[in-house]
């Protein structure tokens, strides 16, 4: 084949097939999963029919497989992807061979092909997005700042590009940039309104700045106007209960869960993340869930444990696991994780390890014994992976732990240490609650008037709120 019959992808590069309907395909179902559109993987296969011997198409098939946890089959196309790429350009080997690297699990090898292969091809975007995920999943001692390095070297290769400006607003949102985020994602979605990773990243803006209502009245909406059967749609509307949470709105919040977010209704490979930590946030606010919705959760669990499967996954197999009272899926997961440990990861035993004992420890009421295993930990948790929003689970067990073990000052300590760069509802009312805990009545009544006023739209049966009534009666009776 010569270089004039080759087309190129979206991004100027050239593919390695003659065929215009492979060609076209392949760059619609590229576009679709970077979008986190649904419809790409009918679309490559559609391209990989078209044109038997085109690598890129299998190759790109096994990051759609991938994030909808399908991994035997994400190695079966890495392989195929492998043996059709001998005879294709230099740019495209490299390509599948870092593809089918991660395929086979070998995570940091595959980054290492990745970050060799982009300082040449620059605008190889699928390689770039693999990476940057990569970062994210694997965790590591400061991997949000590499996160917002890896992608801001590149800024200058993307100006004209829909999806690079979505992608890295949320780097820099989890690394506190909050306006330039917000200016990123929203470039982005004027540029391709259906960009479902420009609306995740506004969302993760929302939650980190602490602003619930403006998240639900944002993503409510948006995600009303998009296709359900996205791969993603399950972890945005995650998003969206814990805005309905935050707002104090319980039935609202489980509703989603319910339609978009559990795993009998949400195919990817967020889907333990986002239940886990959603049943687990409803236990520690006070809504307990019941035991079949944890049960459903075990498979999943069982299935990312081991060492290969990245760290912050474990850490959410163990609240599924501690929630569900699986001792043996906890002791199994707590294994796999010091094998970690022995491999290199230091953060996996100084870091995971607590998290995941800690965690069963809460969910048997112990809670002694859940701070002595969390609190050492708390500091370092970016190292196990996973964003500022869902670190946020962990805090909450915290918080919760230091206040129904009377240590009041303590649990005041760390709730004002959450409070940038504004406080929720719930950290009001957890602040005061604490405040009053340690004697600090005037502080505390205020804080917890505070957020009376903030639930006052909430639902009237909330444990949260009855709760909060309760306390604000005892100590402040209206005559």
């Amino acid at each position: 084949m010569t270089g004039s019959e080759m087309h190129r992808d979206r991004l100027g590069l050239t593919i390695g097939t003659a065929n215009g309907e492979a060609a076209a395909s392949y760059r619609a179902g590229v576009d679709l999963h970077m979008s986190g559109n649904p419809g790409g993987e009918e679309a490559l296969r559609e391209a990989a029919a078209a044109d038997p011997g085109f690598a890129l198409a299998p190759a790109a098939l096994t990051m759609v497989l991938r994030d909808t946890g399908r991994r035997d089959e994400a190695r079966e196309t890495a392989g195929l992807a492998r043996s059709l790429a001998a005879g294709a350009t230099r740019r495209e080997r490299q390509h599948v061979e870092a593809i089918a690297a991660l395929a086979d699990g070998n995570g940091r090898g595959a980054f290492a092909l990745m970050r060799e292969h982009l300082a040449e091809f620059r605008r190889d975007a699928l390689i770039l997005l693999a990476a940057d995920r990569y970062l994210f999943y694997s965790g590591g001692e400061n991997r949000q700042q590499l996160q917002l390095e890896l992608l801001g070297a590149f800024a200058g290769d993307y100006d004209d590009d829909w999806w690079f400006p979505g992608q890295h607003g949320f780097a820099l949102g989890e690394c506190g940039h909050y306006e330039k985020a917000v200016d990123a994602a929203q470039r982005s979605l004027a540029l391709n309104p259906k960009n479902l990773w420009a609306a995740h990243t506004l969302a993760h803006v929302y939650a980190d700045t602490k602003d619930d209502a403006q998240g639900a009245a944002f993503l409510g909406p948006w995600l009303g106007d998009f296709d359900p059967r996205a791969p993603m749609f399950g972890h945005t509307s995650w998003h969206l209960a814990l805005f309905e949470l935050g707002r104090g709105r319980h039935a609202r919040a489980m509703e989603i869960y319910e339609t978009a977010v559990r795993p009998a209704v949400c195919k990817h490979r967020s889907t333990l993340n986002n239940s886990a930590s959603f049943l687990w946030r409803c236990m520690v606010y006070g809504y307990a869930p019941a035991a079949e919705r944890w049960d459903e959760l075990q498979p999943l669990a069982r299935g990312v444990s081991g060492p290969a499967q990245g760290e912050w996954d474990g850490m959410n197999a163990a609240l599924a696991f501690a929630g569900a009272g699986n001792e043996a899926g906890k002791n199994g997961l707590a294994d796999a994780v010091r094998k970690l440990g022995e491999d290199g990861k230091s953060t996996a035993v100084e870091v995971g390890l607590p998290l995941i004992e800690g965690a069963w420890a809460f969910a048997r009421e112990d809670y002694d014994g859940a701070i002595r295993s969390m609190a050492p930990a708390m500091g370092r948790i970016e190292g196990v992976g996973g964003s500022n929003a869902q670190h946020e689970v962990f805090w909450d067990a915290q918080i919760e732990a230091y206040s129904r073990t009377g240590r009041f000052a303590e649990a005041e300590d760390v709730q004002k240490s959450r409070l940038d760069p504004r406080p929720t509802v719930r950290d009001l009312s957890r602040l005061g609650r604490a405040q009053i805990g340690a004697g600090k009545i005037e502080e505390g009544t205020g804080n917890l008037r505070r957020a009376a006023e903030g639930w006052r739209d909430a639902d009237p049966g909330s444990p949260e709120v009855a709760a909060l009534g309760r306390l604000l009666e005892r100590i402040a009776p209206v005559d």
